[in-house]
């Protein structure tokens, strides 16, 4: 026994070969179990549970409570599909907006569409839809049976000229500081769920701008289709002699050259008296000539003196004037929430006519939009240009449209019988070019959705998209270049050549 060797316990096995076996298969067991527990928690979140953190909801505005209650109360299937090209700038915008949509309401699916990389389905999607070839960049709202809206990508923003630097040369930047989506998208799927029947008649025959028109300058195609945006039928009349159509939703007198007849003013007055809606636009060329539609104006509560209205402090050419100062109104209201500039091209004054100047039953009038405190009225004209007179013109906050309610609470929803005028001195703001200059479009909106008491359309305005600027002169650039391009990657280099050489050594 002395004579054998004692084992130290480095000959023995340090590990039993059933034991290394059964840790191994225990091991593999956790592992997939922990995967089927993964698995398990993966589904139930994506198909059982509506929750989530999103890390940038402290940043993004949320949905307006009339978003929430409009997809809360849509019992139609609806696909939202998004042709687009994902380097657009409004990409993200768009795709992050409809996905709020689409969490909000089960009924809104999101189908995102790259017609440039899937161009045999987004060729397929614009033949169903009757879109041209070269559409791309827009929002398809299909409800089904034949039944759908579109938002092209050119209506979503509002952007902000620099004017006054284009002009003189040192600026030909054009930002978008606005994003319309929620506004569009919430009106399509309103007009998707509402029956048809509003009709909208714009008046012809004194020179007032085409609703048929394409023209820059004078046409209102893009006015008209705003208003198809909106489920509203736009049709066109000329006689007012037999009053105007009974089906008539909302009268539009647009810019009128020639003054309207007396039995034409009679007419309207007639059509107001028994809760019509009309929006008037007055064009530059009826300064100088009162008629009998100022003569009905002044019944409603609204003056048109002949003057212009200017604003040097926000004028960004010639007589053009970027006002931002409004009066208190459900038209404005987005509008002072956002922050937001509404151009107009050479406005006419429009004064609301003071309370105690007006009989107890007349109607209440408010300033929707008005100069800022530097404005001021200009009455001179010689022919070639407008001047201030002293004495005569003033200076001051000078309204450019007003907004006039008989028959109802001021501001309120409007019942059965309640007339409701709009009057804005400036019937080029709202011209196919100049439409989609600042808020322009957006103003149209809200005036349109007060007139037929769409206030469940008026609560929207536009987000405002902040902008983030590094500014650099050529030397600082310089600078950076050499730094993220020289120095970071050489340091790293060298400190890599650095290690090498002490483990070689």
């Amino acid at each position: 026994m002395s004579g054998e060797p004692t084992p130290t316990p480095s000959d023995e096995p340090s590990y039993e070969p059933g034991r290394r076996w059964s840790a191994g298969f225990n091991a593999f067991v956790g592992a997939m179990a922990l995967l089927a527990i993964l698995v398990m928690v993966n589904y139930l979140a994506a198909t059982r549970m509506r929750w989530r953190y999103d890390w940038g909801a402290a940043q993004r505005p949320q949905l307006s409570p009339l978003t929430v209650a409009t997809l809360s109360g849509h019992t139609n299937e609806v696909k939202a599909i998004v042709l687009f090209d994902p380097s657009s700038d409004l990409y993200r915008h768009v795709t992050g907006l409809l996905r709020e949509y689409a969490l909000q309401s089960p009924r809104i699916s999101v189908q995102l569409v790259d017609y440039v990389r899937d161009a045999t389905l987004a060729t397929a999607i614009k033949t169903r839809y009757g879109l041209g070839s070269n559409t791309g960049d827009l929002v398809i709202f299909d409800a089904g049976g034949g039944q759908f809206r579109t938002v092209d990508d050119s209506e979503m923003s509002t952007y902000d000229a620099d004017v006054k630097g284009m002009m003189a040369g040192n600026n030909q930047e054009v930002r978008r500081v606005a994003f319309r989506g929620e506004a569009l998208f919430t009106a399509a799927l309103a007009g998707l769920s509402e029956s048809s029947g509003t009709r909208a008649y714009f008046l012809r025959g004194h020179g007032e701008n085409d609703p048929a028109s394409d023209d820059a300058s004078r046409g209102y195609s893009r006015f008209v289709r705003l208003l198809a945006e909106k489920n509203v039928e736009s049709r066109v009349f000329t006689n007012l002699l037999s009053g105007v159509p009974e089906e008539c939703s909302l009268l539009i007198v647009a810019g009128p050259v020639q003054p309207l007849l007396t039995s034409e003013a009679a007419a309207i007055s007639k059509y107001l008296d028994r809760g019509g809606r009309v929006l008037v636009t007055l064009s530059l060329e009826t300064l100088r000539r009162q008629g009998h539609l100022e003569g009905l104006m002044e019944e409603w509560g609204v003056f048109l003196p002949s003057q212009l209205a200017n604003d040097p402090k926000e004028s960004v050419r010639g007589f053009a004037i970027a006002a931002n100062a409004f009066g208190s109104h459900p038209v404005t209201s987005p509008l002072t929430r956002a922050g937001a500039k509404v151009l107009f091209q050479a406005p006419r004054v429009v004064v609301p006519i003071p309370a105690n100047r007006l009989p107890a039953d007349a109607p209440k009038t408010t300033a929707l939009i008005m100069t800022g405190p530097e404005g001021r009225t200009f009455s001179d004209f010689d022919g070639r240009e407008f001047s201030y007179v002293e004495g005569k013109d003033r200076q001051g906050e000078i309204p450019m449209a007003v907004a006039s309610e008989k028959g109802g609470v001021s501001g309120l929803s409007a019942g059965r019988g309640t007339a409701r005028l709009i009057v804005v001195g400036d019937a080029a703001m709202w011209a196919n070019a100049p439409i989609e200059n600042y808020a322009n479009r957006d103003f149209a909106a809200l005036c349109v959705n007060w007139l037929l008491d769409r206030q469940q359309s008026m609560a929207i305005g536009p987000r405002a998209i902040s902008e983030y600027r590094l500014n650099l002169t050529a030397s600082q650039l310089r600078l950076l270049n050499g730094v993220l391009l020289g120095a970071l990657p050489g340091g790293v280099l060298i400190l890599g050549f650095m290690v090498w050489a002490r483990r070689r050594g």
